[in-house]
């Protein structure tokens, strides 16, 4: 839980970064002033989340934000309003489900922090769902863009929970720190994006991210051959146990559309 709750702090920061690079270069002078709101709260709970890793043991050696190990799709800043829009929906939906599912957790000073910064993240909720709704309504370039990047973020921020057969995490939730595991939360924001995206007419697939080794958990793996017993799957060899295994190849999480 510690690695997690640090990570979910170095996102914040990250998050909270590529928000503020669009305070001066949003489409609208209204939805710049709403990414410097979001970049303030989200540095805000950065910085709130951090002290948490004390009670678990961790001591930081120091107090400035990390954001070396931020998810790659923020980890840079973003290249346009429609990965801005993904990383509002996605990343942050991510972030702020898992928040939800550790309000009432065992470890108190978790939390008040969550409990308050859910509070606060309603607003970045709002603001997403309006920009979708609105680039999908516009169509064209503009509304293929945002599919696109939608799915680019979800094939990043789909991967931070982990696993949900991993043994820490599980026990966590026997232990009441969290409330919900990691499939059940890209559940629940792969519920609300579908049906989001549905209501304007568009899909983008949002599958099941590849986690390491279906055996050992390993990461250490290679594309033995992008062809598998079935038209969407590719072989696959994981070099710490030497166990062949399928996995869904990667033009088919791809092809975001819309009607």
């Amino acid at each position: 839980m510690a690695a997690l709750v640090g990570s979910y702090a170095d996102n914040k920061g990250a998050l909270g970064r590529r928000y503020g690079e669009w305070a001066v270069s949003a489409p609208t002078v209204e939805a710049a002033v709403a990414a410097a709101a979001m970049a303030q709260d989200e540095l805000g709970h950065a910085r709130a989340t951090y002290p948490v890793l004390a009670k678990l043991g961790v001591e930081r050696t120091d107090d400035t934000l990390d954001t070396s190990g931020a998810l790659p799709f923020i980890a840079s800043e973003l290249p346009d309003w429609a990965a801005m829009i993904a990383a509002n929906l996605v990343v942050d939906g991510i972030l702020t489900t898992w928040a939800a599912s550790v309000r009432d957790s065992s470890i108190e000073p978790l939390a008040q922090r969550a409990r308050k910064i859910l509070q606060e993240e309603g607003a970045h909720k709002v603001h997403a769902e309006a920009w979708a709704r609105r680039i999908c309504r516009a169509g064209g370039a503009d509304r293929d863009l945002l599919l696109r990047r939608i799915g680019e973020a979800w094939r990043d921020a789909a991967r931070w929970p982990g696993r949900d057969d991993d043994p820490g995490y599980r026990e966590a939730l026997a232990a009441g720190m969290a409330a919900a595991g990691p499939r059940a939360i890209r559940d629940q924001v792969r519920a609300w994006l579908d049906d989001l995206l549905a209501k304007e007419g568009c899909t983008v697939p949002l599958p099941e991210p590849f986690l390491g080794c279906p055996f050992c958990g390993s990461e250490d793996v290679e594309d033995v051959s992008q062809w598998g017993g079935q038209l969407i799957t590719r072989q696959v060899r994981c070099r710490a146990c030497n166990t062949y295994f399928e996995a869904v190849r990667d033009d088919f999480q791809d092809g975001p559309s819309g009607d």
